[in-house]
């Protein structure tokens, strides 16, 4: 006699035997998936109400600016650029990167070639104007401007003078609809 258990196996499910009940899951597991549900239903309610209640969202499109435009796909965030008076940016360009330069401020000088611009802060800034730089036609020293341009070393090439300031802006969320990264309204090409 062996004192090992014995086992008998299961003869094997033939062709047509009806199948073995289903493992049903207990009370408790089956309270803990309808909370869990719950609570991916409620953080996803939060989130959209987040999104699309915020102050900046009210007050155009997306980011907080009318139109959005590229600067729209950041975002809330984006709507701290009204507020803003001068700053760098790096953007995609060509493959790699370029550094551009936002300020809103008034103009202290003007040629043909250059403009100078002093924001409220007293940050000042010349700009050169070249054939590419597009600017409002009428221009003047004491008025409000928006200036966005490519930065080179210590050379800032305006890319975009505008009149007015974001907290006024156009389409795009940039007095004249020009967005940073050279993108006109909706976030093409100009």
């Amino acid at each position: 006699m062996s004192t090992e258990p014995t086992t008998t196996e299961a003869p094997a499910a033939a062709w047509g035997d009806p199948q073995p009940p289903a493992p049903k899951w207990s009370g408790r597991k089956t309270a803990i998936a309808a909370a869990v549900a719950v609570v991916i239903a409620a953080v996803g309610g939060v989130a959209i109400y987040a999104g699309t209640s915020s102050e900046a969202n009210q007050q155009g499109g997306m980011g907080g600016f009318p139109g959005g435009g590229r600067m729209g796909q950041m975002g809330g965030s984006a709507s701290i650029l009204r507020e803003a008076l001068h700053g760098d940016f790096t953007v995609a360009a060509g493959g790699g990167y370029a550094v551009e330069r936002f300020q809103t401020g008034e103009v202290s000088a003007l040629s043909a070639t250059s403009i100078t611009v002093r924001s409220e802060d007293d940050y000042t800034q010349t700009y050169v104007i070249d054939s590419a730089t597009q600017k409002a036609s009428n221009l003047a020293t004491g008025s409000t401007v928006t200036v966005l341009a490519k930065v080179s070393g210590d050379t800032a090439t305006a890319t975009s003078i505008t009149e007015g300031s974001a907290q006024q802006s156009g389409p795009g969320g940039f007095p004249g609809g020009q967005a940073p990264g050279g993108q006109g309204p909706g976030g093409g090409r100009p």
